[in-house]
């Protein structure tokens, strides 16, 4: 639509040129940076002139909400709008269900619920569809079925204390879960904030490389390998003084001079090869001739800087085991406010690799004592690009309309639902599967209608010496005994006792606890009249 003139004069009607009177609007915006810090953007709506359209809003600066500093300009280039989406799904499952199309009581189709298990644990139902995942299926009237995919999911994610086992139960309608430790037995009891696992660990550094100063002190530049693959330089080491600095080394920093220069060449594992057991670590020295040919190799003890002796075999270190090669790790500072100090601590090691202390670093190279909790700083949680489900599906490839063949498809499930089919497999995926005519895997079945049960009465008169036996009747439900005019004896499993003239005994079972009377049971007149009335189960 149009946008309206501005109106004239103070009271909103029409008036001339220079009546308008009104001041700026200030709005602000919050943005979130790469960090997961928050920045506030400051906008500006001026005022016009009277009879003209309003002027678009301007950006004119920006807020740091945790130090309250304005700055002009546009807002730091990685700020972008807050995520305020649904959390990633932790995992999805599928169940079966089944609608009633007809009306009339009995089920009679069957599709899928395709559900999104959050980190916090909330479910969500993302989608339903039968056999094409991107043709929604609205049901009519669901029923709960028994059969199909299975109504439970286990997945497992992280809190501050390491990865747990989630178990995800669906019933009726509504998932509930319990959380145990990773043997699927032990509870467990969640600590901070819960999330998706880190697909990479923090790494420590991944190489020394010496070079020399321009005056010719010698350093060790840090380098480590980020989760993604590429490597960076940390900041660099005065071997002279210990004193650590991050960022680029000063310039004019290069090889050291011959006939002393050298090259340190990554950490690798002195592995003994019988046992695969790390038995130390070694940084591999390359000395270089003044015409630049490799003159030496050594191996240097990375605590202390002697030389070391190898015991077994030079391996590259394993992959996923914890190696005692962390002599300048980055960790986290957590106080008792929240706030988090990012720090550096370069452990002293013997001459056996052992850890005999360490000193702690600021980034920047500053002294630093914790007063806090000190942890390993927690990777970023990026949401999987996909999980891959497994749709159980059916193929009639004789053409008479029921399916006699099955075989699976998987599915994969992006992180806003999104579902793209990956191909189709025969059950145990040792080879793929091409359907000739996909049909519900109950297409051709009669689902047919659950047994209804009655409830039948019946009366018994006995005479002098005639008895009635409940075991005659194998559904019996309710009997009542009276004896009128004489006795009679009654016979359980307690054995017989005397119904005397105008007593009355009853036995009934519980309704929806117990499903049928058992004896034994026998009723027998002395004489008299002895009555018996009870109730059996018939199905209608």
């Amino acid at each position: 639509m149009p946008v309206e003139p501005l109106p004239c004069g103070p009271d909103g009607g029409t008036g001339t040129p220079g009546d308008c009177a009104c001041a700026p609007s200030i709005t602000s915006t919050p943005l979130c940076r790469a960090d997961g810090s928050t920045v506030l953007v400051v906008v500006r709506s001026p005022c016009g002139t009277c009879g003209t359209a309003p002027a678009d809003p301007v950006q004119v600066g920006w807020i740091d909400p945790t130090t309250g500093v304005y700055t002009p300009g546009a807002p730091p280039a990685d700020a972008a709008p807050c995520e305020t989406a649904t959390p990633p799904c932790a995992a999805t499952t599928c169940r079966q269900r089944c609608d009633d199309t007809t009306g009339d009581g009995t089920a009679d189709t069957t599709y899928t619920e395709l559900w999104c298990l959050a980190p916090d644990g909330t479910a969500t139902l993302l989608l339903t569809y039968q056999d094409d995942p991107s043709t929604p299926y609205v049901p009519v009237s669901p029923v709960e079925c028994t059969y199909g995919c299975p109504d439970d999911e286990t997945v497992m994610l992280c809190d501050s204390s390491g990865p747990f086992l989630r178990r995800y139960s669906f019933l009726a309608g509504t998932a509930t879960y319990v959380d145990v430790a990773l043997d699927g037995q032990t509870p467990h009891v969640v600590s901070g904030t819960v999330g998706t696992c880190p697909t990479c660990d923090p790494t420590p550094p991944l190489a020394l490389v010496g070079l020399c100063l321009a005056g010719g002190a010698p350093i060790a530049v840090v380098v480590s390998r980020q989760c993604d693959g590429t490597t960076t330089r940390d900041g660099w080491l005065d071997l002279a003084t210990g004193i650590y600095s991050t960022g680029a080394p000063p310039a004019g920093t290069g090889a050291c001079s011959p006939p002393g220069a050298f090259e340190l060449a990554g950490i690798l594992c002195d592995t003994d090869p019988a046992t695969g057991n790390v038995l130390g670590l070694a940084l591999v020295q390359y000395a270089y001739s003044a015409d630049g040919t490799l003159a030496s190799v050594s191996l240097i003890n990375p605590g202390d800087g002697t030389t070391y002796h190898l015991q077994g075999e030079l391996r590259t270190c394993p992959t996923g085991q914890a190696v005692p090669d962390a002599d300048l790790v980055v960790l986290c500072d957590v106080l008792p406010d929240g706030t988090v100090n990012q720090f550096v601590r370069d452990f002293r090691r013997d001459e056996n690799t052992l850890i005999v202390g360490h000193t702690d670093y600021l980034l920047d190279g500053a002294g630093y004592h914790p007063t806090g909790t000190v942890r390993l700083c927690p990777a970023e949680p990026d949401c999987p690009a996909q999980t891959v489900e497994v749709v159980c599906k059916c193929d009639d490839t004789d053409a008479d309309g029921s399916p006699e063949t099955p075989y699976v498809e998987l599915v994969g499930v992006s992180c806003d639902g999104t579902l793209t089919a990956l191909g189709t497999y025969l059950p145990d995926f040792s080879a793929p599967y091409v359907p000739v005519s996909p049909l519900p895997c109950d297409a051709g079945e009669d689902l047919g209608a659950p047994a209804v049960f009655g409830v039948q009465a019946g009366r018994v008169v006995l005479a002098p010496g005639q008895s009635w036996d409940g075991a005659t009747v194998p559904t019996l439900q309710a009997v009542t005994v009276a004896a009128s005019g004489g006795s009679g004896t009654i016979t359980t499993q307690d054995g017989p006792s005397p119904l005397t003239d105008g007593q009355t005994a009853a036995w009934t079972v519980a309704r929806d606890v117990h499903a049928r009377l058992t004896g034994p049971l026998v009723i027998t007149a002395v004489d008299g009249t002895v009555t018996v009335t009870y109730t059996k189960e018939i199905t209608l």
